[in-house]
């Protein structure tokens, strides 16, 4: 049986590579990735030949309740059950009900929703509700980021990531993270936005400097542009609040949410705005015209997962345990200063910065040898990304400690 399930996921690849993306198989294969998976329940992965893998990637972000969390599987069920119509021209309860959640559980004024199919649509949303309200096409955005794969996403994303897509949107100025005086500077009569990650996921984990956002805040009410924060990697209890911007006490004028939205079973995004600016949203088609927008299952699964962040204290949960995780990673810094330079990030979104991405590729190859997932951070490659699910066991971040331990240990280091 084993030799058969082997053979089935040699084809299964061999599939994949010739009519998806070859590229990604090799990538897989050259990370240690090459697993076939039987199960994964919480944060642990299963082989078919019953080997366990702490997930530590988790989805890219998507489980932040572990994978198969089983009210959102049920809610998701339920719904399918239902027999009733799943998209529009309907609306149906469950997108009401999330909408009302969700305007209930963001800070601030934040009150009208809108859901879409992913994280991209719904920067995307946010980009075009920015320019509907405000009527200017210029947006300031920062280097370091990342916010998608549609062309208006990697146009306000780190430039050297889409280099070979060029020409991209107008009216784009990308500056330095952490630096409210060059945005400040950089603001004219054509910018009507500025949108930033409240931490800088996909280039390590990197938490701006303290007053930052409080800064950036003052900064667009006083010139009288937007503020567009980016949580579809940060939101929904990863670092330890419900949105990232919330340990500043920030409200942006439109929050961008995705990835653990879903719980980790359904594709969904959306933005959460001020009322404000949201008095032109239905004068123009085209702001809401996707036919698969807010379907209902995916709206089930989310809020199913806005019910079990709050019923179980998740945020709480992932503040403790990254706490916890961070002073294993720090003590690594310590016992291996040559290799490990610095430790970032909040909650449950950790960054490992290392001396090259020769010896970060290494360590998540050797991780995952040893039944340990992490993952190069997308924009620097030189730094590794550690984001398990809040669920987590205590003695499992013990674990990925003790394997991250042996890899660097082994590391031949720059």
């Amino acid at each position: 049986m084993p030799g058969m399930m082997d053979n089935e996921y040699a084809v299964r690849t061999e599939l994949f590579g010739r009519h998806t993306n070859g590229a990604y198989v090799q990538f897989i294969k050259r990370m240690g990735f090459e697993i076939n998976v039987k199960s994964a329940q919480g944060a642990v992965v299963v082989d078919v030949d019953g080997k366990k893998y702490i997930d530590c990637i988790a989805g890219y972000g998507n489980c932040v309740l572990g994978h198969n969390n089983p009210a959102v599987s049920n809610a998701v069920i339920e719904e399918l059950r239902s027999l009733r119509p799943y998209n529009l021209p309907f609306i149906h309860d469950v997108q009401a009900q999330l909408a009302r959640t969700l305007a209930e559980m963001a800070p601030g004024e934040l009150e009208c929703c809108f859901f879409v199919n992913s994280g991209a649509e719904a920067v995307e949303t946010a980009l075009k509700l920015a320019r509907l309200s405000t009527g200017k096409p210029g947006v300031i955005c920062m280097r370091g980021a990342w916010h998608g794969f549609t062309f208006g996403c990697m146009s306000v994303s780190e430039p050297s990531m889409w280099k070979n897509f060029a020409p991209l949107l107008d009216h784009v100025t990308h500056v330095p993270y952490s630096d409210v005086a060059v945005v400040e500077a950089a603001i004219d009569e054509r910018v009507g936005c500025v949108i930033v990650e409240p931490i800088q996921a996909e280039n390590g984990a990197i938490v701006p400097a303290p007053g930052y956002l409080k800064s950036l805040e003052g900064v667009c009410k006083r010139r009288g542009i937007l503020l567009l924060f980016d949580e579809v990697k940060t939101g929904i209890a990863k670092t330890g609040k419900l949105f990232a911007c919330q340990y500043d006490n920030v409200v942006p004028d439109i929050l961008i949410i995705g990835k653990a939205l879903g719980g980790g079973v359904m594709p969904i995004g959306g933005v959460v705005a001020k009322r404000g600016v949201w008095s032109k949203f239905g004068l123009s088609f085209p702001m809401s015209s996707s036919s698969g927008a807010g379907n209902a299952p995916a709206c089930a699964a989310a809020l199913a997962t806005l019910r079990t962040v709050e019923a179980e204290n998740l945020c709480e949960q992932a503040y403790k345990k990254g706490n916890l995780l961070r002073a294993g990673l720090r003590d690594l810094m310590t016992d291996f200063p040559k290799i490990i330079l610095n430790v970032s990030g909040a909650g449950l979104l950790l960054g490992l910065h290392v001396t090259s991405m020769k010896c970060a590729s290494n360590i998540v190859a050797r991780c995952a040898g040893e039944g340990v997932l992490v993952m190069n951070a997308f924009c620097d490659r030189t730094k590794i990304l550690i984001e398990p699910p809040a669920v987590i066991a205590n003695e499992e971040i013990g674990e990925v400690v003790r394997v991250l331990t042996r890899a660097v240990a082994a590391c031949d280091g720059p």
